[in-house]
């Protein structure tokens, strides 16, 4: 952190003093004249008169701690202020004298005890409310903000059928050697620019305007300029004078610390640069204020998603733009710098990817903008009129006689609850106590409403960035209620208002709340309280478009591999021999697509949620109807789109189709009985330990379908599943030698039953209930291999047929795996992979080496290498009843099916098959006489559209749902579980250890250590106080092993903090 070269310190003692002895002191010891200040540095004599005025000011002020503690009483007469100081005896101890200025202060507390104030950090290491209002902000002492997701989002994940790779990290695209990029420090509101120098051995290295050197893995970007710097050449002097591009972050990080880096004179034309850059922006901002001041008013009144081009459309002259029709960079950074200030009307989506320059924002509705600024007046009224400081005026008695009422009604209910209900500091309250309580639940005004929806913004949908002033509004509702005095008054203890009011239920999930999307609904009280039926019917459907194109696959038996109470059956698989030892695959997959047309209701919702929400106690489905299900799911008779594969028994394939199609007959079966068959079940490498809290509840549900078990299994059928099986594998182990990661570790998963639970009193928007759920915390693996094997190839199938065909989709590439393959296979199967293979974790260095040869995952209208997967091609195709990205692939297919139809040949310009990843690696296309006419009108989406306004708005959907099914929302149940057995005492007492092993993986800006704890492998953090003694935090080293015992836990936040023990010695 770079440090001012001059500051001005005051001693303590002279804080502590009364106004009169400050005065006297000045008596004493007036200021030295500007004459004299100058003359230190020219007179002859300066030597002699610096001491003079040192010994004559400095040292003063230093004597004075002494001389307060000989007395308790002021040495100076209160009322004579010609008091003669000259006279006076010098009973002073001598400046040399040693001193103890802890011991001091530690004994000045035990004899004025007060109580303790829980108060924000000044820097946080994680996303908290950071203090904002008692330290002194300065860029010369700014600090980055540090990437503090969890190292799970940053971990590429398989998805839940174990098929796909998804990538849930906050890096948006990928930085390059020039580009330019805004870096915040949130909780200070203070923002610089940055060259970026170039990526080496996994860091990125950064130079700023402020003439600084850093260097990050995850930087959080709002605002990059591609190619800011063009000339590789005016880089080099700078590269060449880093100190050191070590890949231990703990080294750069003591660098750093030191100041040391390329100096400003080495910088000096990347400074300039900035600063024109900032300064045509200033001039921008300065230009058109007036424009610019109102942009929450010129979007509209509803919540909406907007990206910082689009928004620029709206605020700035179409004057102002150049290079085909696009706003320079600095206009969008003039714009981006008021809507990033504008935290109330605007938020940043930064939990998803970039797109061009910044990350896409959230408009949030008029209506909301407009309640933070009433439910602010009213705050701010009630604390005037406590002050005596009350307006005049009927209008403000009125106000704040109607807040005092919602106090007195919140306090009450409150009080009501926690008879029930144990408040606690974890983020969530406690469970149910004897469950047959009665509370009176009162009538919320419209006021009240108003205050509850603000707490819900604010607390739930983190509706303020850490350093947002408007963080005062909350806490000073929450001061006012007088129950959450010892408590630090943040969003956590507003959810946890929340949740004793009953706004909320006690067990909800913050992540469904701070990562709704605009237009997204969260049902507060999901699967408990009945919801109305969607308002759909089958009329909703049109004609089925590919009915004349349908094969009969009558002679094929059909085996959906699915959990017996899977609802939507969207995916089945079934064998053609042929003779001469080569096989055709089909995998056919639900057909939504071919009677739910672009632009409908249905469409629309669907691409709203995206996919499916899994989330444990708050499944809901992307489609809503049971018609939908009885339509498409699949079974005798239904309609599917089938992907088909000629292969070999080695895993070559020779040739692939996409063909619409009809089944008869089906075969349900679970994953576990397919393995008992196939005889792949290998459950060796999953750990077994089971953490429980509350009760199951045994319920009989009907079966959904009938389910075959293998006795039930003709033996054409057990040959034919076993065939499916070996050539599974066969195509595997070709990915494999494509570079594929060979297997995922477990992870822990949490099940959730809601079915003890009651509604118990359910009044004005609130509900309040009988018992908690049943939460099992256990490790799950990848899945059937055989089922994930076939998925990847239906992906792979439907990939090289749009790629054929120049069709646009949204490949799942990897962004940087092209540009150095040889360094990345060569890393992943001598040090990654093995590591995998033998069932450890790969160290968090490792990860972020992966990730940095990776590039990280997307999705792209560009066809590219995924070689995680071992596949040059790749998108999602087998899930489009739960997946909208799937959806989306099956309508430009199916258009371009019935355009082949409609020709009568075929629509391919170029050929992709082959046996090796080499031939079939992506080429440009060879343009055809049809393509050479023109756009490609017969498709739902051009590639244009799926570029500007399609994928940009899906990765974020996506990812944020992921990021609720997979990271955030699976871990608070965790949380919830943990906290419920350490705080509360439910499950068997020897199910939690009372210590437990952490491993640190990363010391982040000295300010807290990163790490896990060996129970589920949950991340941790240690905080500075939390030390306790054990270590220096200068001392830890990635891969130090601690002894440590629980701290805190916040489930509203997602955070473990644990505390130090002892220190593990290495063997």
């Amino acid at each position: 952190m770079t440090r001012r070269s001059s500051q001005i310190y005051v001693c303590w003692g002279c804080l502590s003093l009364r106004p009169v002895e400050r005065a006297l002191i000045r008596q004493r010891a007036p200021r030295p004249t500007t004459a004299a200040f100058s003359s230190l540095s020219t007179s002859p004599s300066a030597t002699s008169r610096r001491s003079r005025l040192l010994s004559g000011t400095l040292a003063t002020r230093h004597d004075r701690p002494h001389l307060r503690s000989a007395s308790t009483e002021s040495p100076f007469p209160a009322a004579d202020l010609n008091f003669d100081w000259a006279n006076q005896p010098k009973t002073l101890r001598s400046v040399s004298e040693s001193t103890n200025i802890r011991e001091r202060l530690r004994a000045w507390e035990a004899a004025n005890p007060t109580p303790a104030l829980a108060f924000p950090r000044d820097d946080p290491a994680d996303d908290a409310v950071a203090n904002v209002l008692t330290r002194n902000r300065s860029e010369f002492g700014f600090k980055l903000d540090v990437a503090t997701q969890d190292e799970d989002a940053a971990r590429p994940h398989f998805d839940g059928d174990g098929v796909d790779m998804v990538d849930l990290g906050l890096s948006g695209a990928v930085l390059e050697a020039g580009d330019l990029v805004e870096v915040t420090s949130g909780s200070w509101g203070l923002k610089i620019l940055a060259i970026c120098l170039g990526s080496f051995n996994g860091h990125l290295h950064f130079y700023t305007n402020t003439g600084k050197w850093f260097t990050s893995r995850n930087i959080r970007s709002g605002f990059v300029v591609k190619k800011f710097v063009k000339d590789p050449a005016e880089l080099q002097a700078v590269v060449d004078a880093i100190p050191s591009l070590s890949p231990s972050s703990t080294v750069l990080n003591e660098l750093q610390d030191l100041n040391i880096g390329p100096s400003r004179d080495l910088a000096a034309s990347l400074i300039r640069k900035m600063y024109t850059f900032q300064s045509a922006s200033r001039l921008i901002h300065q230009t058109y204020v007036e424009r610019l001041s109102r942009a929450h008013n010129q979007l509209g009144r509803e919540e909406r998603m907007l990206s910082l081009r689009e928004i620029a459309d709206a605020l700035l002259p179409a004057s102002l733009k150049r290079n085909k029709g696009a706003f320079p960079p600095e206009a969008l950074y003039a714009v981006y710098s008021v809507i990033e200030g504008a935290d109330v009307a605007f938020h940043a989506l930064d939990r998803g990817a970039r797109h061009h320059e910044s990350y896409v924002f959230a408009l949030r509705s008029a209506e909301v903008q407009e309640n933070v600024a009433q439910v602010e007046e009213w705050v701010r009224e009630y604390y005037e009129s406590l002050r005596g400081n009350s307006k005049a005026g009927r209008k403000f008695t009125s106000a704040v006689a109607v807040f005092k009422d919602f106090l007195e009604q919140a306090r009450s209910l409150i009080d009501q609850v926690r008879k029930e209900r144990q408040w606690s500091p974890h983020g969530m309250i406690g469970p149910c106590k004897q469950g047959d309580a009665q509370f009176t639940i009162p009538a919320w005004s419209d006021t009240g409403h108003s205050i509850i929806q603000f707490m819900e913004h604010w607390a739930a949908s983190g509706g303020f960035r850490s350093g947002s002033r408007c963080h005062w509004i909350g806490a000073s509702i929450l001061r006012a209620l007088h129950r959450y005095d010892d408590s630090l008054l943040d969003p956590t203890t507003g959810w946890t208002f929340l949740q004793e009011i009953g706004w909320i239920p006690p067990w909800d999930i913050s992540a469904r709340h701070a990562l709704r999307l605009p237009e997204q609904e969260v049902n507060r009280h999901a699967s408990i309280l009945p919801v109305s039926p969607p308002n759909a019917s089958a009329s909703e459907l049109g004609p089925d478009r590919l009915a004349d194109l349908r094969q009969d696959f009558a002679r094929s038996t059909v085996y959906c591999i699915d959990s017996a109470d899977t609802l939507d059956v969207d995916d089945g698989i079934s064998l053609e021999s042929l003779d001469n030892g080569e096989h055709w695959i089909h995998v056919h997959v639900a057909d939504p697509a071919s009677r739910i047309p672009p632009g409908s209701a249905l469409a629309e919702q669907a691409a709203l949620r995206a996919q499916t929400t899994y989330l444990a106690g708050f499944y809901r489905s992307m489609l809503d109807g049971d018609h939908v299900r009885e339509a498409f799911s699949l079974g005798p008779n239904q309609p599917t789109l089938t992907f088909s594969a000629r292969v070999t028994e080695t895993g070559r394939i020779l040739e692939s189709k996409v063909t619409p199609g009809v089944l008869r007959d089906v075969v349900y079966i679970t994953p576990q009985d397919v393995s008992s068959v196939v005889g792949d079940d290998d459950p060796s490498g999953i750990p077994t330990h089971v953490f429980e809290v509350g009760t199951p509840q045994a319920r009989d549900r009907p079966p959904v379908r009938r389910m075959t078990t293998p006795s039930g299994l003709s033996r054409a059928q057990f040959r034919e599943l076993k065939t499916l099986s070996k050539l599974a594998d066969a195509l595997q182990r070709v990915r494999l030698d494509n570079g594929a990661i060979p297997a995922f570790l477990p992870r822990p998963i949490a099940t959730v039953s809601t079915d003890g639970i009651a509604p118990g009193v359910v009044g004005d928007s609130v509900a309040f209930y009988r018992g908690d759920p049943y939460i099992r915390i256990a490790y799950g693996g990848q899945g059937s291999q055989l089922v994930s094997s076939l998925m990847q190839l239906a992906g792979q199938i439907g990939a090289q047929w749009c790629y054929e065909r120049d069709i646009p989709i949204p490949y799942r590439v990897q962004l940087l795996a092209g540009q150095d393959r040889d360094a990345l296979l060569a890393f992943t199967r001598n040090v990654f992979y093995p590591q995998l293979a033998a069932g450890k974790n790969p160290s968090a260095e490792d990860w972020h080496t992966l990730r940095a040869l990776v590039g990280g995952f997307d999705v792209s209208t560009g066809p590219a290498p995924n070689l995680a997967m071992g596949l040059d091609l790749y998108t999602k195709v087998t899930s489009p009843l739960r997946r909208y990205p799937d959806l989306l692939v099956h309508w430009q297919i199916e258009a371009a099916l019935l355009e082949e139809h409609r020709r009568g040949s075929s629509l391919a310009v170029r050929k992709s098959t082959g046996a090796s990843a080499e031939e079939q690696a992506p080429t440009p296309p060879v343009k055809s006489q049809a393509a050479k006419k023109g756009p490609k009108s017969y498709l739902p989406f051009s590639k244009k559209e799926l570029e500007d306004t399609v994928l940009p708005r899906l990765r974020i959907r996506e990812r944020h749902s992921r990021l609720i099914d997979n990271v955030d929302g699976n871990s608070q149940w965790i949380l919830q579980a943990l906290v419920r057995a350490w705080r509360f005492g439910e499950g068997s007492p020897s199910q939690l250890p009372k210590t437990f092993r952490f491993t640190a993986s990363d010391v982040v800006a000295r300010r807290a250590i990163k790490g896990r704890i060996d129970w589920f492998e949950q991340p941790a953090t240690v905080h500075l106080e939390d030390l306790n003694g054990v270590v220096r935090i200068a001392e830890v080293q990635p891969g130090d092993v601690f002894n440590v015992e629980l701290a805190n836990v916040n489930v509203h936040m997602n955070k473990i903090y644990v505390r130090l023990l002892e220190k593990v010695e290495k063997e």
